[in-house]
């Protein structure tokens, strides 16, 4: 499973304006998130961690608290030095939900300075979205897409894969939104991309579950449901 670009962006987006805007450069924050899908007719479990700076990382490394032996090794994503990412593997996602924790960041920066941040993640998790339609219009030449609202959510957002190339992102969709259409000329789309005719793509909702009191920049949960459409006609 790729990683969340649109969870990123707005993670990302928030913590550069709030919570580690300050006078000190070698600091920075980290997030952990529980992550839902379907796999078959299961829903399984996983968890994905953020880690975001003002400066720039060398290396970010996290653990749990319920099980310190573990490190989990965050990477750079897509090659920015200021936000790192790990997600589980498709294979090592399982039935239960991953239990509470506080984990534990340690960041190293480009300068060598080394830092730690704290973040508690509890159990509570996000159902995937249940897409009703999504299906292209041939007299609006968009895709549009339906789905049934979930109660805890947060906030939206669709992406669109070509294959394993993430080539469009929405705008973050409010929580009582239960519809989007995407034409080909709309904002979101890949720099230079444009879908062709007749060829398969999928389409991907998420679903945002915010921690109390909580921002895009304080995620507890993410949830995905996702289903091939063809664009155009053949």
């Amino acid at each position: 499973m790729k990683h969340f670009r649109i969870l990123i962006l707005f993670i990302a987006a928030a913590l550069m304006g709030s919570c580690i805007k300050n006078d000190k450069q070698d600091s920075g924050v980290g997030d952990a998130v529980i992550v839902a899908k379907k796999i078959g007719s299961n829903t399984e479990y996983g968890i994905a961690l953020y880690a975001y700076t003002l400066s720039s990382f060398k290396s970010v490394n996290a653990f749990s608290e319920l099980h310190p032996e573990k490190t989990y090794t965050l990477k750079s994503n897509q090659g920015y030095t200021t936000n790192f990412f790990y997600q589980t593997p498709d294979n090592e996602f399982t039935t239960t939900v991953p239990e509470a924790s506080t984990y534990t960041f340690t960041f190293t920066f480009a300068d060598g300075v080394s830092n730690s941040f704290q973040n508690l993640l509890s159990n509570k998790a996000l159902a995937p979205p249940n897409i009703e339609k999504c299906e292209y219009v041939a007299s609006l030449s968009s895709i549009n897409v339906t789905w049934t609202l979930l109660t805890d959510a947060g906030s939206y957002a669709i992406n669109i894969w070509d294959g394993t190339t993430l080539v469009f992102a929405s705008s973050e969709l409010r929580n009582d939104k239960n519809y989007y259409s995407i034409l080909g000329s709309a904002n979101g789309w890949a720099n230079g991309f444009t879908p062709q005719n007749g060829k398969t793509y999928t389409v991907r909702l998420l679903a945002f579950l915010y921690e109390p009191n909580g921002g895009s920049y304080n995620m507890q949960a993410t949830s995905m449901s996702e289903t091939p459409v063809v664009w155009g006609t053949n």
